[in-house]
């Protein structure tokens, strides 16, 4: 019993852990995960999403970077607007 216990707490500090660099929810993903743990697997396997203040997509790509990143870590274009 006390093993399962273990499992449930890793697994949804697991998926929180995941969850929170990808701009999604941490609470529900901890419960999600504490619930199937193998949703863990599904977190990591999700795209980023866009969050106000935290993210946005390369103009020229359309891959979602940092909001201060001075340039896409995917395509290597330069941020114009950090340059100015």
């Amino acid at each position: 019993m006390i093993r399962y216990i273990i499992l449930i707490v890793v697994a949804g500090i697991a998926g929180a852990v995941l969850a929170k660099p990808k701009g999604r929810s941490q609470l529900l993903w901890f419960i999600l995960c504490a619930i199937v743990p193998l949703l863990v697997v599904a977190i990591a396997m999700l795209p980023s999403v866009v969050a106000k203040g935290i993210n946005k997509k390369c103009p020229h790509c359309s891959e979602v970077i940092k909001e201060n990143a001075t340039f896409c870590k995917y395509c290597g274009m330069v941020n114009q607007n950090e340059i100015q």
